[in-house]
């Protein structure tokens, strides 16, 4: 486990900082994702919106970061992994936004994920570290493939 000093290093860059994000996502089957690390990673105003299809029409929902997060923190039964396959990132000063194909998947060695999403992070520099400002994810919509833009699926990027 990270020490707060190191863990504030170990996101220095909106490409850690976005890595660090997924990572603290996932979880085991019977356990949970990072909570302490999505904590500091979010800035205390962020906000997620999330994207997908229901009953074939679009849905959108916004929350809180704080509400979002909280979907994190209860053991589940099922593993949830996230794989970033594809990240592009853009940086000016203290900003930066990233677009990443992320895979998901209750099971790490299945072959094909349970869905895809396509999201764009918006990041600050506060000091030394990069914290999410807002998240956008969508959900892949059926019928209509992804581009992974070089990426391959189930290879995940550090």
């Amino acid at each position: 486990m990270l020490m707060p000093l190191q863990a504030a290093a170990a996101e220095s860059t909106p490409q850690a900082a976005v890595a660090a994000l997924w990572r603290a996502s996932s979880n085991a089957p019977g356990g949970s994702a990072d909570s302490a690390t999505l904590r500091r990673l979010f800035h205390p105003e962020a906000v997620v919106f999330g994207g997908r299809y229901k009953d074939g029409q679009p849905a959108l929902k916004r929350s809180s970061g704080e509400a979002f997060l909280k979907n994190f923190e209860q053991p589940s039964d099922k593993g949830f992994y996230e794989c970033e396959v594809v990240r592009t990132v853009h940086t000016y000063d203290r900003f930066a936004t990233a677009y990443s194909v992320v895979e998901s998947r209750a099971d790490p060695t299945a072959a094909k994920p349970d869905f895809v999403g396509v999201n764009s992070v918006q990041l600050y520099r506060e000091g030394d570290q990069w914290r999410v400002l807002s998240l956008y994810y969508h959900v892949e919509k059926p019928g209509l493939a992804i581009d992974l833009g070089g990426g391959q699926p189930g290879k995940c990027l550090e």
